[in-house]
């Protein structure tokens, strides 16, 4: 399930972290922690050493970075994808292929994500015909589901 997205005339650290704080602020609607961020080698994400006295010449520090800092003071782990390797990003690859095909549909990207979290994916659940915001819900963990609930039942309680 796609939980934020931006369209940006540049890729810039300060438009990811944009794109990431709006994915942070879903997933705290959801009760949720975002313990790992993976992306590609851009450096709107981070920079290799320039083989300075502090570091090896073509070693990643993400954490010397506005993205990396960001990471770190929010606790979330960054993965980085290795060069080359679009497996590891395939499903993101796939997402904006998908979204070329379709955008003239939707006026905003935001419009667009909604629709794409509620289409049968073969990814998913086929049998059930799934959606990924059915997916996402189904593989939230009992504790969040039961602490959705018992916020529901306050905020209904609150009102009466």
């Amino acid at each position: 399930m796609i939980l934020s997205g931006g369209e940006f005339s540049a890729a810039t650290t300060a438009h990811s972290i944009t794109t990431l704080q709006a994915a942070l602020r879903f997933a705290r609607r959801w009760n949720l922690d975002v313990r790992e961020v993976n992306t590609d080698q851009g450096t709107q994400f981070f920079s290799p050493s320039r083989g300075d006295k502090k570091g090896i010449p073509g070693k990643i520090y993400p954490h010397r970075t506005v993205f990396g800092q960001f990471l770190v003071n929010t606790g979330i782990r960054h993965v980085v994808s290795r060069r080359n390797n679009p497996q590891t990003n395939g499903k993101l690859e796939r997402l904006w292929y998908e979204y070329d095909r379709h955008r003239w549909r939707f006026p905003t990207l935001g419009e667009f994500i909604d629709w794409h979290n509620d289409q049968i994916h073969d990814g998913l659940w086929l049998e059930q015909y799934e959606t990924p915001r059915e997916a996402f819900q189904r593989k939230l963990p009992p504790e969040v589901l039961l602490g959705l609930h018992l916020h529901q039942i306050a905020l209904l309680k609150a009102a009466a």
